[in-house]
């Protein structure tokens, strides 16, 4: 019943459970014509893989992704789940656009994401740098692995900022105006970004050293007036109170089953309408509400409940 009022079918069980209980794109699409259909699985619905099981840290091992991340010695998982979310969000596309398909031609469509295919898509950079049996790019922390200095480092009152420098111009202003080390800008041992990154067991001592008199706060206000990329390295607690997102107003409430909560604004700022951020449900609250308007009454829903069904 919830089929014949529906746009999308989206489902995530094991390759071939959904058809076995009637619900592939195959078996749905003569009665449903509109119906947009997306499987979400592991490894896709086919190939040697179909089969296995996959959780987020799976998919990070087997598409690459933890063997360019994390230290040298030891790789690092991400710290929230990029495989899951990355399917997600390629199932959110791809069924925007099948639904803006469908209003022209009529007709719903068959979506299948992959989870792995979806993290190597993420993977592109690494996977091109290592491309015909080239080097990969090597686990570097939060350094970045080719460029120098990119990267954390720490200050005098125990924190720590991120920087990054995109070309010669910015090494030199970095030199001189944040390092105070003119001398630096002229070296021709750092001459070059690859002679840098070559280096930069070289160059850490003396730029931490140059920063140990330094607040993060301090650090920060040299960066900006040489216009020099930077960020603090915030922790959680940081971002809640991150004064960028007060600013622009990203914060609202919503109602939950424990209380009024905080939450962020969905990303992209559209002035053609407010978004809605509905209240969290309760487990089953909206049961008797949703089937009442497929046609159940309420002995019919009351039959279902003793049934254990709902």
């Amino acid at each position: 019943r919830l089929l014949d009022v529906a746009d999308v079918l989206v489902q995530n069980l094991a390759p071939g459970a959904a058809a076995r209980l009637g619900l592939s794109y195959e078996a749905l699409r003569e009665k449903h014509p509109r119906l947009i259909v997306c499987d979400i699985s592991g490894y896709g619905s086919d190939g040697p893989y179909r089969d296995k099981k996959a959780y987020d840290l799976l998919i990070q091992s087997e598409s690459g992704f933890l063997s360019v991340t994390g230290a040298p010695d030891a790789p690092a998982k991400a710290g929230c789940s990029i495989a899951d979310i990355s399917a997600g969000m390629y199932a959110y596309s791809q069924i925007l656009a099948a639904l803006l398909q469908r209003g022209r031609s009529g007709r719903g469509c068959h979506i299948e994401v992959s989870m792995l295919e979806s993290m190597v898509e993420w993977m592109s950079y690494p996977l091109y740098y290592a491309f015909d049996g080239a080097t990969p790019p090597p686990r570097a922390g939060a350094a970045h692995a080719t460029i120098y200095p990119y990267g954390p480092f720490p200050t005098g009152d125990g924190k720590t900022v991120m920087l990054g420098l995109q070309n010669e111009r910015e090494w030199a202003v970095f030199c001189t105006e944040v390092l105070e080390r003119p001398d630096l800008a002229s070296d021709p041992r750092y001459a070059s970004n690859a002679l840098r990154t070559a280096a930069r067991d070289e160059l850490q001592p003396l730029i931490v050293s140059s920063f140990a008199g330094l607040s993060a706060e301090q650090l920060i206000a040299r960066l900006d007036a040489a216009q020099i990329a930077n960020a603090r390295v915030n922790d959680m607690h940081d971002v809640w109170q991150h004064p960028q997102l007060a600013a622009r107003q990203r914060w609202t409430e919503v109602a939950t089953p424990a209380g009024p909560i905080p939450a962020l604004l969905p990303p992209g700022k559209v002035d053609a309408f407010t978004p809605r951020m509905d209240a969290v449900p309760a487990l089953g609250q909206h049961t008797d509400a949703i089937l009442g308007e497929l046609g159940w009454d309420a002995a019919a829903i009351s039959r279902l409940r003793q049934l254990a069904a709902i």
